[in-house]
């Protein structure tokens, strides 16, 4: 039997007497991995907060390294099991974010595991995808069940302040992802939005300020008041808050300890709040990046270009391959100097000794530059429409590539090798 043989539809492609080690390490580093990343199922001194994670994994990686279609009864078993974890935290009032973020923490950690066997038992690389596929619907599904049995378990729990808090951010947050189009209406329902902050207890601010929170270890704390609307993630904290409250805010949060930094978006009217959220996440991730200074604070009304252009980041990379071809096929010290003598000269149009004072370089290294920059644009540099977009290009790609980020050149580098 061949090795693509082997992998079922949801299921694996190991043969049952090779996997029961594999199977002990994995749930060991799931669980393990979880407790670490998701402070929600952290063991502390109150003991396990999810006494039924370890049991959860085990059945789920039984199952999956199984891959045997007959044992229909173990599929309905933990299919079941699933839905009564996610029954059991709507109950609780619990949001389900912790929830969903320790089963994307597992799948990837499974992966990590699966591949590694696969590798070392020389599986081929069409059999890998194949068993990529077979893990993303595998942990697919079984998000379904968690999902099916929350809403279930809200259905049917007591209405109460958490529960009605976590419809409102999932209000907010849904009602801004997936606007992608220029004809559909910024901000939300404001009628919808006033029930749900009724019923979450939330008093509507005249303006509100957006939050987020990177930490390692435990989440710093904050206050549990109804003014501040909050949601925690698996290493992210998320929060609005009324704008005159939000200073006091940040600061109780930054000086919490020397591993958090807070993104502070500007004041928004609260139908804008999803939009607000948005911006402080990109700002974090721009920091990761190295688009943006790791300060402790990050104000999003000191980078709105940055957010703005770092919005799409295929278009970033499609217009970067396009416009900057010639640029890109330099050699890595004349990319970065010509780089930057060219996007200081789009930034100011001074003279060479101006451009020079500003690079901290001889006028005539910039003359020899700017010579060099002709040859390889040419004619583009007096077509606006080009100086307008390598400006934009250029302002949103140099900084990642000054942090050390070489995927514009890899991807060029790939798209001009020779086919087999």
């Amino acid at each position: 039997m061949t090795d693509a043989a082997l992998v079922h539809e949801i299921g694996s492609p190991f043969p049952s007497q090779l996997f029961s080690p594999l199977a002990t390490r994995m749930v060991e580093e799931i669980v393990s991995r979880v407790q670490d990343e998701v402070p929600a199922y952290a063991v502390g001194d109150d003991g396990d907060p999810c006494p039924h994670l370890e049991v959860a994994a085990r059945a789920a990686v039984r199952v999956f390294l199984d891959g045997n279609s007959s044992r229909e009864s173990e599929r309905r078993k933990l299919d079941e099991l699933f839905r009564r974890l996610g029954h059991r935290e709507a109950q609780r009032g619990n949001d389900p974010g912790p929830m969903v973020a320790a089963l994307r923490i597992a799948s990837r950690c499974a992966w990590d595991q699966v591949a590694d066997f696969a590798v070392s038992q020389q599986y081929s690389v069409t059999t890998l995808r194949d068993i990529s596929a077979s893990l993303i619907a595998y942990a697919d599904h079984l998000g379904d069940q968690l999902v099916s049995g929350y809403e279930l378990g809200s259905r049917f729990t007591t209405h109460n302040r958490t529960t009605s808090r976590v419809r409102l951010w999932d209000f907010i947050i849904h009602s801004t992802v997936g606007r992608i189009s220029p004809l559909r209406p910024l901000g939300m329902d404001e009628g919808e939005l006033r029930r749900l902050a009724e019923d979450a207890q939330w008093p509507l601010p005249e303006r509100v300020v957006a939050l987020a929170v990177t930490f390692h270890g435990s989440p710093p704390p904050l206050p549990e008041r109804d003014e501040v609307l909050i949601r925690v993630g698996s290493d992210r904290i998320f929060a609005l808050c009324p704008e005159e409250e939000v200073e006091a805010l940040a600061a109780q949060v930054t000086g919490s300890g020397s591993d958090r930094r807070v993104a502070l978006s500007w004041p928004v009217h609260p139908d804008e709040a999803g939009s607000a959220l948005l911006w402080t996440a990109r700002a974090l991730d721009l920091v990761r990046l190295g688009v943006i200074a790791p300060t402790s604070l990050v104000r999003c009304s000191d980078h709105v270009t940055q957010l703005w252009l770092h919005a799409e980041p295929s278009m970033r990379q499609r217009l970067c391959q396009q416009l900057l071809e010639p640029l890109l096929a330099e050699t890595p010290n004349s990319r970065e100097i010509l780089s930057d003598t060219l996007l200081a000269w789009l930034e100011t149009r001074d003279s060479a000794p101006a451009i020079a004072a500003k690079l901290d370089v001889h006028p005539q290294t910039v003359r020899y530059r700017w010579k060099r920059i002709n040859e390889l644009f040419g004619d583009s540099l007096h077509d606006p429409e080009f100086i307008l977009q390598v400006t934009m290009v250029l302002k949103t790609s140099v900084p990642m590539w000054k942090a050390g980020n070489q995927s514009d050149f890899e991807r060029f580098r790939d798209r001009k090798l020779p086919g087999p």
